[in-house]
């Protein structure tokens, strides 16, 4: 009886993840601060089925040290997957934690801290939502944009966007400045005047080696 249970509890909190991207991460929304939706990548990676779900129980004496372990494991299974999608760019990973206790979200909070300079040395970019999430939004510290009905972890690829979240330590921008610096070098089309005026501030306040 316990097993059919938990199996419509897994299909309940997989259908609120569906129902929050379609109805409010894929929609605009009045305080994020620009225009567009909340995150406009996930429509196409959606349409491109570069979108994948996995469920990981944790019980419910779930503590940081397992939760660390469980988001390195998304890291691990982000690179090793070999799912085909016609824009590898817009992959993603969502780590779905349906059974994790709401006192214990700040332990979710706490595991991304621990995990997020790793995910960032190996070029990816991790980040925890959950109904109580306080991370905010880029353009608009008073939104918490991060609050999802279901705790989950999501794991994607670094991208050239991602100066308006790794300008701020050393060595997270020499990670971003080393993947993306030619680019401004270069003055490609589709980088705006917020993203470059975020790149040489940080470049300023790091240098390129995140050392100065």
């Amino acid at each position: 009886m316990s097993i059919d249970v938990l199996a419509v509890d897994v299909g309940k909190a997989l259908d609120s993840v569906d129902e929050w991207l379609d109805s409010y991460v894929t929609q605009p929304h009045e305080q994020i601060g620009r225009s567009g939706a909340v995150c406009p990548f996930v429509a196409p990676a959606r349409r491109a089925g570069a979108v994948e779900t996995v469920v990981r129980l944790v019980g419910p004496a779930a503590g940081v040290r397992l939760l660390t372990e469980v988001i390195r494991c998304g890291l691990d299974e982000f690179e090793r997957s070999g799912r085909r999608t016609s824009n590898p760019a817009l992959r993603s990973l969502l780590v779905v934690l349906p059974d994790l206790r709401p006192e214990a979200y700040a332990l979710l909070d706490e595991a991304h801290a621990r995990v997020k300079s790793e995910s960032v040395e190996r070029g990816l970019m991790i980040g925890q939502f959950h109904p109580d999430c306080d991370e905010p939004a880029a353009r608009n510290p008073a939104f918490k944009v991060s609050r999802s009905p279901v705790p989950l972890v999501a794991v994607r690829a670094m991208a050239v966007h991602d100066i308006l979240f790794l300008g701020e330590r050393a060595d997270w921008f020499a990670q971003y400045h080393r993947r993306f610096g030619e680019r401004y070098r270069s003055r490609p089309a589709g980088i705006g005047p917020l993203l470059t005026t975020l790149y040489h501030k940080a470049l300023a306040l790091h240098g390129p080696g995140g050392t100065a």
